[in-house]
C-alpha cells in the first residue's frame, strides 16, 4: 500500500502545456493540463460516462471535453455539460487532485485534499537556485520505485555499475558514515587522491581529485547526491560543487517515474556545459535502468537473499515508509 497523504513529483514544469497530459501516479490514471492563465489542474483521467481516458478529449476554454460523447468537466472535476441532456446527475463529477508548481516541478497529493499543506513539498531548492546551473531531466524505469532508492543509497554500485561514467574503485574502498534520522537517512564518504571518475574527468579536467560525496534520502522518493571535489591536498583552493538530484514517484507497482538532473556552481553561465552535464548524468540514469529493471524481472519475493553492510542504508529508509503507513516495504517490492 501506498502512502497517499504525501506530495508526490507528478511532472516536469515544462511536460503540461494547454492540452490533455496523462499520467500513472500510484496506479491512479490522471490527467493534467494548464488553464488559460497558466494554472496547473490535475483530474482522474477516467470520465464518469463510460470510464474512457479524459486525456484522450481537447479543452474547450478550460473545461475538459470527453471525446466518447463531449461530457465537459471543469477545474474541480465537476461535470459542466452533457450535450444530450439538459439535466446533469449529482454524481456527474471525476476526483480532482491537489496540485501544486514548485522548483520546476509539479507535485499532486493523492491523498485527502483537506491535508495537503504546500509547506510540507519536499525542498528541491537546488533545482531552482539561482547560483547554480543545471537541467532537470524524466524517464520512465520498469522496476518498483523502492529499487530505485536502494540504489542511490547504496553509491558503491557506482564502481561496477557505472565505470563509464561515475565509477571509482575508491568509493567501494572507502567506508562511509551512516546516519540515520526520524525521517532522513545520510551516506557520507570522503575519498582522498581518488582516480577522478570518468565524468568528472571530462568536468573538471583533473586526473586526482580529493572529493566528498553525501548522499541524502527523505520521504517519500527524494534523494540528492551533493558533490564537493578540489585538487588533491588543497582545501583551501577552488571547490567545485556538484548537486545530483533524482526523485522517484510510482506508476504502477512496477514502474516508475524518474526525475534527475544535475546542478552546479561552475561554469554556471556555460549553456553548452549544462547541456553536456544533462546528458551524461541522463547516460548514467540509464546504467542505472538497465540493473533495475534486470533486478525487478528477476525477482523473487520468496527467494533466499542475504543482507551485507551497504544495505544498511536502504533498509533505513524503508523503515521510514513503514512507519509512515507504508505496507510491506522491507523485503518487498511484488
Amino acid at each position: 500500500m501506498y502512502i497517499q497523504d504525501a506530495w508526490y513529483a507528478a511532472a516536469l514544469s515544462g511536460e503540461i502545456k494547454r492540452e490533455p497530459f496523462a499520467r500513472s501516479i500510484l496506479n491512479e490514471k490522471v490527467v493534467m493540463y494548464r488553464t488559460s492563465t497558466e494554472q496547473v489542474v490535475a483530474l482522474e483521467d477516467r470520465c464518469a460516462h463510460r470510464q474512457v481516458p479524459l486525456s484522450r478529449g481537447r479543452l474547450v476554454g478550460d473545461e475538459l471535453q470527453c471525446w466518447y460523447h463531449g461530457l465537459r468537466y471543469d477545474c474541480s472535476g465537476a461535470c459542466v455539460s452533457i450535450p444530450s441532456q439538459n439535466t446533469i446527475p449529482i454524481n456527474a463529477r471525476v476526483r480532482a487532485f491537489p496540485v501544486v508548481e514548485k522548483h520546476g516541478l509539479v507535485w499532486l497529493w493523492p491523498g485527502d485534499p483537506a491535508k495537503a499543506d504546500e509547506a510540507t513539498i519536499p525542498d528541491h531548492w537546488v533545482c531552482a537556485a539561482p547560483e547554480l546551473a543545471g537541467k532537470m531531466s524524466y524517464c520512465t524505469i520498469n522496476c518498483n520505485y523502492l529499487f530505485g532508492i536502494d540504489n542511490i543509497l547504496d553509491i558503491s554500485h557506482a564502481a561496477f555499475v557505472h565505470q563509464k561514467t561515475l565509477g571509482s574503485l575508491d568509493i567501494v574502498e572507502t567506508p562511509p558514515e551512516i546516519l540515520i534520522g526520524e525521517n532522513e537517512v545520510r551516506v557520507r564518504r570522503y575519498m582522498r587522491r581518488e582516480k577522478t571518475p570518468p565524468l568528472y574527468t571530462r568536468i573538471l579536467q583533473m586526473e586526482y581529485i580529493d572529493r566528498s560525496q553525501e548522499v541524502l534520502y527523505w520521504p517519500i522518493g527524494n534523494t540528492r547526491v551533493e558533490t564537493r571535489a578540489h585538487a588533491c591536498g588543497d582545501e583551501d583552493g577552488k571547490v567545485y560543487h556538484v548537486y545530483t538530484t533524482t526523485i522517484f514517484t510510482p506508476a504502477t507497482d512496477t514502474t516508475s517515474h524518474v526525475f534527475v538532473g544535475m546542478h552546479r556552481d561552475f561554469d554556471v553561465d556555460n549553456h553548452m556545459f549544462t547541456e553536456f552535464t544533462a546528458k551524461e548524468v541522463f547516460n548514467t540514469v540509464m546504467e542505472d535502468k538497465d540493473v533495475a529493471e534486470s533486478l525487478q524481472a528477476n525477482w523473487s519475493a520468496t527467494a533466499p537473499m542475504i543482507d551485507i553492510q551497504l544495505d544498511r542504508p536502504a533498509y533505513a529508509a524503508r523503515r521510514i515508509l513503514e512507519r509512515m503507513g507504508a505496507t510491506a516495504a522491507i523485503r518487498a517490492t511484488v
